[in-house]
């Protein structure tokens, strides 16, 4: 019995390889199960329908020593011993291609009998050996509301999250609240000035504190700019002038945007900052005395983190983004972790002084090709030492991220760990491995995973948190929202807040999954929401149409009255084919996290469905036993189309 798609693909390949084996048209010493995995890989599927269902492009046998002219002169015998399968229709060698077309009316029988065994769970392949991962995403630093980056990064966590636990996996989901360092200690600097305040009427409190931040780091940096023009000019460096004034004019123009938002914030943080003597320092002091533990900045910090933080969690709520775990970075130094890790490093023989500040030296490391690729880390890259402690002795983010890796690891007991991080992230994620791995923890070092995604461009708009530069994931979703409610007055349809916010966040969703994370994603809100093509919209219209159509029929299908050479006409064909691919999508997407081959799997699932259903009608065919195939095939559009959108994390809507 064929179960799936999958297990059809590989039968025909035992046939093949088992001939190849046969007939001795390999030099090399290799088991049959080797030839049939080899070529499981090269199978392709073809460009056009009549090049048949899969398709083997014999020279590529040439890698595992097949003797390619022997095979192709033989290749009548092999086409008989594949076309010998009940599974397979026809079989013929085009060129270089061995084309196979699948039976389907035997294929049918098959996935009537899937889809009716599993059901709703059709398609959800679980995996052989579950692991136990973390995924921790998001962790947008505590100084401002989540933006457009952030949220493809939440997007794509809660994607990898969701494939991995349908397909057997126990997943902990992990935030990690960065509340050390230099940009947490500048907001907290400003909201002090300014007497710890609260939003005006209408204003989100991180949308409010966010402000804030971009606004006392742009005046810091004003005020730091402008004392070295004047050493500039007194020194007669008339061209360095000139130039920094432009840069320091341009922060004026930041400035000033931010205070048509917020007035009275921005005066008087100008008034109380050009006051402080050295901005920079009391900046400093309050990182300093935060990581030793003062007593007055934790509990001044933790608010205003704290605050930040409960507007990030109002936005994940609304983008039905759940988070398991809430880790704070500074928690880490309280619990001694960060110190044991450098106390280790201090006794590593990899320890060294670079820049004048203590660092791990992975040079004697990175000269074994064999541990680069452990690692995973290019042949090509460059790791600079490890600066693992400032000379004022506070820690980097990076050596906090060691013990926060081992913290992950022991109170999961997971298998690995999977980091979603921008792609600027690439080297110190890179140091992040080795440091665990010359520190002992090499399991550790070897199930860390970079799951590295590129940014997120709004044509015409350069962003910056610094300067308060961004669009907000409220915003957009507010913006996707609208245009939703004016698209559905159009045609006459009052939609209620709830479904208003589905089609937004599933919108917004999509868009940032559809491209590869490897490639930058420019956001059309236009397109996010073209229910014709390529959307969440469009996907969970073509759902809602198939469900819609099981409603109307109202009664179960009689699946032992199908009549499976129905199957053979063309659209019906195809989207059997289609529908039948659905396991080994899921199977092959839950491997290497590839969401947009998902979505692309989808729409094609879709447009034919779509096509399909303007042509045919599927209640009222007469026939019995062809109106219930094509209900078996309407059906499967609905736990196909079902079961890719919650995987996606895209809502499943029974209209829209």
């Amino acid at each position: 019995m064929y179960n799936t798609y999958d297990n059809v693909v590989r039968h025909i390949a035992e046939v093949i390889g088992k001939y190849i084996i046969d007939s001795k048209l390999i030099t090399k010493e290799v088991e049959q199960r080797e030839v049939t995995e080899y070529i499981i890989k090269y199978f392709e599927e073809p460009p056009r329908d009549e090049f048949g269902d899969i398709a083997l492009p014999i020279p590529r046998l040439k890698s595992i020593g097949v003797n390619i002219k022997e095979l192709i002169k033989a290749s009548k015998d092999l086409i008989k011993d594949v076309k010998s399968l009940s599974i397979v229709k026809e079989c013929k060698l085009v060129g270089p291609y061995l084309n196979v077309f699948i039976n389907e009316v035997e294929y049918a029988k098959i996935l009537t009998n899937e889809l009716r065994l599993m059901k709703d769970e059709y398609g959800l392949v679980k995996t052989s050996s579950p692991q136990r991962v973390v995924v921790e995403f998001i962790s947008a630093n505590p100084i401002h509301p989540l933006h457009i980056g952030s949220g493809r990064n939440a997007a794509l966590g809660d994607f990898i999250a969701r494939i991995l636990e349908v397909t057997g996996n126990k997943v902990e989901r992990r935030y990690y609240i960065n509340d050390l360092g230099l940009q947490v200690a500048y907001l907290t600097y400003g909201y002090r000035l300014l007497g710890r305040p609260n939003p005006p009427k209408n204003m989100k409190m991180d949308h409010f504190l966010g402000l804030i931040y971009a606004a006392t780091t742009t005046i810091v940096d004003i005020k730091s700019m402008k004392e070295e023009a004047e050493r500039l000019k007194e020194s007669g460096r008339v061209e360095e002038y000139s130039e920094l004034m432009n840069q320091i004019n341009a922060l004026v123009a930041d400035l000033e945007r931010i205070r048509e938002k917020v007035p009275n914030v921005v005066d008087e943080l100008i008034s109380k900052i050009s006051s402080d003597p050295n901005p920079k320092e009391s900046v400093n002091e309050i990182m300093r005395k935060y990581e030793a533990g003062d007593e007055e900045i934790t509990s001044l910090v933790r608010e205003v983190v704290s605050k930040v933080m409960q507007g990030i969690r109002e936005t994940l709520e609304q983008l039905g983004i759940e988070i398991n775990v809430w880790d704070w970075e500074s928690d880490l130094i309280r619990s001694g972790l960060v110190k044991e890790i450098l106390d280790k490093a201090k006794a590593s023989p990899y320890v060294t002084i670079h820049k004048g500040a203590l660092a791990l030296d992975f040079t004697p490391v990175l000269e074994d090709p064999s541990i680069r690729e452990l690692l995973r880390i290019p042949k090509s890259m460059e790791i600079p030492p490890l600066i693992l402690v400032r000379s004022d002795g506070t820690t980097l983010y990076t050596t906090r991220d060691i013990a926060y890796t081992i913290k992950k690891f022991k109170e999961f007991k997971a298998d690995k760990v999977i980091n979603v991080i921008a792609i600027e992230q690439t080297l110190p994620q890179a140091q992040l491995r080795l440091a665990l791995y010359v520190l002992g923890y090499v399991k550790e070092a070897i199930n860390t995973i970079h799951y590295s995604y590129e940014m997120v461009n709004l044509p015409g708009m350069s962003m910056s948190s610094r300067r308060g530069r961004y669009v907000t994931i409220d915003e957009l979703l507010n913006n996707l929202k609208e245009s939703t409610r004016a698209l559905m007055m159009e045609r006459g349809v009052d939609a209620d807040e709830e479904l208003l916010t589905k089609v937004a966040r599933s919108a917004f969703k999509y868009m940032m999954l559809a491209t590869s994370p490897n490639k930058v994603v420019v956001f059309d809100t236009n397109k996010a929401l073209d229910i014709s093509s390529n959307s969440a919209p469009y996907l969970q219209y073509t759902y809602a149409r198939a469900n819609g159509v099981l409603t109307k029929y109202g009664k179960d299908i009689a699946w032992d009255r199908i009549s499976f050479n129905a199957f053979s006409e063309g659209l019906r064909r195809k989207l059997l084919m289609q529908i039948g691919k659905f396991p080994n999508v899921i199977k092959y997407v839950s491997t290497y996290l590839h969401p947009e081959d998902l979505i692309a799997y989808l729409n094609k699932v879709a447009d034919t469905f779509n096509s399909w259903y303007d042509r045919e009608p599927i209640i009222k065919e007469p026939n019995e036993g062809v109106r219930n195939a094509k209900l078996m095939l309407t059906y499967g559009v609905k736990v196909v189309m079902g079961n890719g959108l919650k995987v996606l994390g895209i809502d499943v809507l029974e209209r829209i």
